[in-house]
């Protein structure tokens, strides 16, 4: 469940496309989307995209016969001989997702960011070792150490002596 709803909420569609499919058809077309904006085009078997998506076969052959309905994508087969077929090719073609895939980020292949890193000069304050955690003997800066000294004691009044 947390997978299908983490492909389904990965905004790969456009809402007003999602909105005609189920959530979990909404994580297969997304995990297309992905195949397709990485290789232009997606050979996953259906195998494989139920497993990636959390999904069962029957909802993957749903959702893509229903996208393919709605002019959404086309699905190549190809077959190799008599019983046997290769991956199945799928691709977007409808002008709405195409745009929405394209406005997309796009992770940085190489380049970009912070070309060296910068530090700042910050000494780091060691309790055990530093100065400034010893008990200062000044009046100001010893308020919180009222009640370790003798010596240093106010007197309510303000009498000297």
């Amino acid at each position: 469940m947390e997978r299908r709803r983490r492909w389904a909420a990965s905004g790969r569609l456009p809402p007003g496309l999602a909105a005609r499919f189920t959530l979990a058809e909404q994580a297969v077309l997304a995990l297309v989307a992905t195949e397709v904006a990485r290789r232009k085009d997606c050979r996953l078997s259906i195998e494989n995209m139920a497993a990636v998506t959390g999904v069962s076969r029957t909802t993957v052959k749903n959702a893509i016969r229903e996208a393919v309905r709605l002019g959404l994508l086309t699905v190549e087969e190809r077959q190799i001989t008599g019983f046997r077929n290769d991956t199945n090719v799928i691709r977007i073609i409808s002008r709405e997702w195409t745009a929405w895939l394209q406005l997309a980020r796009r992770p940085l292949l190489s380049g970009g960011g912070v070309k060296s890193a910068t530090t700042t000069h910050t000494q780091v304050l060691d309790l055990g070792e530093s100065e400034k955690t010893k008990p200062q003997k000044s009046c100001r800066r010893a308020a919180g150490d009222l009640d370790r000294s003798d010596r240093a004691r106010i007197r309510v009044g303000g009498g000297g002596g």
